[in-house]
């Protein structure tokens, strides 16, 4: 197969994942299919020697992974944060039943 149309089919496939990646109810899924999209759309627009389109991508894949990082630690904090609580609501029933 002629690598031109190799290379078409392959930007095409990018742009799919981009598409995709808004149809996703999580914000950690669509920032992770968009950025998989994303990559490919820079590969190809190298390939293509289309600059502003490479200029592009990479900025947003930058701020995807930004985004997607800040929102793995914050869930980190919180699911960190809930399991103290529930440690201080279980330490509080044994301070109770112990004076009970």
């Amino acid at each position: 197969m002629n690598p031109e149309i190799l290379l078409e089919i392959f930007g095409y496939f990018g742009t799919a994942l981009v598409i995709l990646s808004f149809f996703m109810k999580e914000m950690k899924w669509l920032r992770a299919i968009n950025m998989g999209g994303g990559l490919i759309s820079l590969i190809y627009a190298i390939f293509k020697n289309t600059m502003p389109v490479a200029v592009l991508n990479a900025v947003l894949i930058a701020i995807n992974a930004v985004q997607l990082v800040r929102q793995i630690i914050k869930e980190r904090k919180e699911a960190k944060q809930s399991n103290n609580d529930k440690a201080c609501a279980y330490d509080k029933e044994e301070v109770k039943e112990a004076k009970g």
